[in-house]
């Protein structure tokens, strides 16, 4: 789908008015300024694709403004999904984990559960912190790549996991 003129005007203008305040809560929320600008850029993806409810919108900075709550609440989501799969799969608590196992320790309990690419994916991701946006220029590829190359590496991971048990 592709935007008429007055749709892209129309986001290029919000964008210029709501990049800043929305870059401002998504950092206050997510603490990190890769994810945060990640958030925003996700919020404009998803406002490219519904131009037509954007417009529709009384207040289009609200509706920017949900849109982006909705894309942190999903990334903190995801998140909190990866590193649950990491965290269960250690004998310790998470509490322990944070005090105690250093990277080095969670690299020789895992790193032969995947193959090697995928592994070291998921680490940057649950327990390094780095966006999808910072994983996938540390890697050369695109971000939707990223995105799925890490719900597949995740998938192979709780399926080995079961599987160990």
């Amino acid at each position: 789908m592709s935007l008429t003129k007055e749709q892209d005007s129309m986001i290029a203008q919000l964008y210029e008015e709501m990049k800043g305040p929305l870059s401002s809560y998504a950092y206050s929320i997510l603490r990190n300024k890769s994810l945060a600008e990640e958030a925003v850029q996700e919020t404009f993806r998803i406002a490219c694709t519904k131009p037509k409810d954007l417009a529709d919108s009384r207040r289009r900075e609200g509706w920017l403004m949900e849109t982006l709550k909705n894309v942190i609440s999903n990334m903190n989501r995801s998140h909190a999904s990866l590193n649950r799969v990491v965290i269960e799969a250690l004998p310790f608590d998470e509490t322990f984990l944070a005090e105690h196992v250093d990277p080095g320790n969670v690299d020789i309990l895992y790193s032969d559960l995947l193959h090697d690419k995928d592994y070291a994916l998921l680490k940057r991701i649950a327990l390094d912190k780095y966006s999808i946006l910072e994983a996938a220029q540390e890697l050369g590829i695109s971000i939707e790549a990223c995105k799925k190359r890490v719900q597949r590496a995740k998938k192979r991971l709780q399926k080995i996991l079961k599987e160990n048990k």
